[in-house]
């Protein structure tokens, strides 16, 4: 969990406090937030820390954080009310499997890395990349997503003998994003797709903390913002 994930959950506890104390602990109070897409070995660093911020917020009022997702999108909703009401029952959650670490060859050694995302899942095979780019729908090459995937346009990932493409980065009307390929590109993500995987999922303070990926699923993502985002980053370095 990054500093400003903590930061922003600090926030959310101090304005649900603050609430709950302005009822003199009379009302429940309860608050929603996207956190946009993380991978799910957050999910309980997120409660834990809550429910432990919450705890020295305030001791008398009964607890509950709830853990939503939809793919790779979080959200959370947190509840504080008075110590008489009665918890309504809830179900208990099976715990979230991580997901798995790949070894990726740096000019460094091999170097572990966790994925923010399910390289099965939420990724498709070259075949159904290309069909997804077709004039048609419907392609039986590989080609297509292979000469994007040259240009730096469209982020492939080596898993095993082959390739997977992220499956965030198609346009629902079809193609690339126009902002994804622009950001592919400036980001060389032929040339460090793992580097530019991170990138996008990762909480980005130009965005108000969200991922360029959450933003850009939320229709908050432009051109501008874009472009800011990656100069800062191009500072940074």
């Amino acid at each position: 969990m990054t500093a400003a994930t903590a930061a922003r959950l600090d926030r959310i506890i101090d304005g649900l406090v603050a609430s709950y104390l302005a009822s003199n602990g009379a009302a429940a109070v309860s608050k929603k937030v996207s956190f946009g897409a993380a991978p799910e070995a957050h999910d309980t660093l997120i409660r834990a820390y809550l429910l432990d911020k919450l705890s020295e917020a305030s001791a008398q009022a009964q607890r509950r954080v709830e853990i939503e997702r939809q793919g790779p999108l979080l959200s959370v909703r947190v509840t504080l009310e008075p110590a008489s009401t009665t918890a309504a029952p809830t179900k208990s959650e099976p715990a979230p499997t991580p997901h798995r670490p790949v070894t990726i060859p740096t000019s460094a050694g091999p170097f572990e890395y966790t994925p923010p995302i399910d390289l099965h899942r939420d990724t498709v095979s070259a075949q159904e990349a290309s069909s997804r780019l077709s004039r048609t729908g419907q392609s039986t090459s590989r080609t297509i997503a292979h000469e994007r995937r040259k240009e730096s346009k469209l982020l492939a990932l080596k898993v095993a003998n082959g390739f997977r493409f992220p499956t965030f980065q198609f346009d629902p009307r079809g193609g690339i994003h126009p902002l994804v390929e622009r950001a592919n590109m400036r980001l060389g993500a032929f040339n460090d797709p793992w580097g530019t995987l991170s990138w996008w999922f990762e909480d980005n303070d130009i965005l108000d903390d969200m991922s360029p990926v959450a933003a850009l699923a939320a229709g908050a993502l432009d051109e501008r913002l874009l472009d800011a985002a990656l100069d800062d980053l191009t500072a940074g370095m």
